[in-house]
């Protein structure tokens, strides 16, 4: 690997890469997965705050409609510059200053004053989220072997299906220990701590 193809990698340096399997897993499968995981959960966790928003903030059904549509236009809007962004700067950066954007979606969200302030928190999170499944694509096919590809993804994709799950009751329970402004907010710090896991 080259100079030039080691720093775009945006990985471990060609000394300290793993080659283990657990080495693997650490280092490069739960950092993004874990971002792959918030991802998932952002999108739907919608549904879940919605009479929240209604009764704290007078949140409509055009409103709610355009929270959910915020999220997909800010993730749609990233997909050609991601691309771009992936082959000059690697994954590991991209996806954690990406991250670094969906927790400040995050922390906009729990201190929302009003439902525009909401809207443009779910854009800023949807851009956040939008590097989700190509930059762990990139990453894992450049730190797996090929023989196990199709196996890391299918486990990687698996892992958004689980995110999507604790949008329900796992954050109903949660719901039921805090606000919806505290689940955002403890969202955010998760989301941070991803980005820096990824980064580092």
């Amino acid at each position: 690997m080259t100079t030039d193809e080691n720093r775009n990698a945006g990985s471990l340096s060609t000394g300290d890469r793993p080659y283990g399997p657990f080495a693997l897993f650490i280092f490069v499968f739960a950092p993004f997965a874990t971002g792959y995981f918030l991802s998932f959960l952002y999108r739907s966790i919608n549904a879940l705050i919605a009479p929240n928003l209604v009764l704290d903030l007078g949140a409509t059904s055009s409103t709610l409609g355009l929270l959910t549509a915020g999220f997909f236009l800010g993730f749609a809007a990233m997909q050609l510059p991601l691309g771009v962004m992936l082959d000059r700067y690697g994954a590991a950066r991209v996806q954690s200053v990406l991250l670094l954007v969906a927790a400040t979606g995050a922390l906009m969200f729990a201190y929302a004053p009003n439902t525009a302030t909401l809207i443009l928190a779910r854009v800023l999170i949807g851009i956040g989220c939008a590097g989700g499944l190509m930059a762990a694509f990139k990453a894992i096919m450049r730190w797996f072997p090929p023989n196990r590809l199709a196996l890391v993804n299918g486990c990687y994709l698996a892992v958004g299906g689980l995110g999507a799950m604790a949008a329900t009751k796992p954050a109903e329970m949660v719901l039921q220990l805090t606000d919806w402004r505290g689940l955002f907010l403890g969202l955010a710090i998760l989301t941070l701590i991803s980005a820096t896991f990824i980064f580092l």
